[in-house]
């Protein structure tokens, strides 16, 4: 006789450190659809915009508006905008003035916009898996596809914001993170 194939237990138990869920599903906040996992990812970076301007942050040095709509997707003004605000208020990137020009925004990822890294990655292997045409420079295919996991983390320490610390007294060497990524 042969045995059932294993199947995924149907609203399991959810991971640690999360809160049990409420009977009824109007006890889920107004805000999301669902509390799974993968839904509150895409509600917070799932349309293509969203994720092209982290792209932009990332991997291009964009960090204003100006920037964002000079890239080849052209963007909408109104698009660009919307998904700005929406990236801020999901904690992925924030906006402060132009010390030079206080009417201009100057943008930046956080440590939640920096940890989409693998994402990027992921994404970058995926198309170029699936993909013939791709505009990228062939030493930073080789340099992600050689060892993925290094490549993110690279990208994660460069993006994620440096905690302020009390100026030291004496000169310390430049950290290797700290160099500038040049990926496009």
């Amino acid at each position: 006789m042969k045995k059932p194939a294993k199947s995924f237990p149907a609203r399991s138990k959810l991971v640690q450190g999360s809160k049990p869920a409420k009977a009824k599903q109007s006890a889920l906040p107004k805000t999301h659809r669902s509390l799974c996992p993968i839904n509150l990812a895409l509600e917070a970076i799932g349309d293509s915009w969203s994720m092209l301007i982290v792209r932009d942050l990332m991997l291009r040095g964009h960090n204003s508006y100006q920037g964002f709509l000079r890239s080849e997707e052209k963007i909408a003004t109104n698009i660009l905008a919307d998904r700005l605000l929406k990236l801020e208020q999901n904690g992925l990137i924030t906006k402060t003035a132009d010390a030079t020009d206080k009417r201009k925004f100057i943008y930046a990822l956080t440590e939640r916009g920096a940890d989409l890294a693998p994402v990027l990655v992921e994404l970058t292997l995926y198309s170029l898996k699936y993909e013939p045409r791709v505009d990228m420079a062939k030493e930073v295919i080789m340099d992600m596809q050689k060892n993925k996991q290094v490549f993110a983390t690279r990208l994660t320490r460069h993006f994620t914001p440096k905690a302020k610390t009390k100026p030291a007294s004496k000169k310390t060497e430049i950290d290797p993170v700290d160099e500038t990524l040049s990926l496009f």
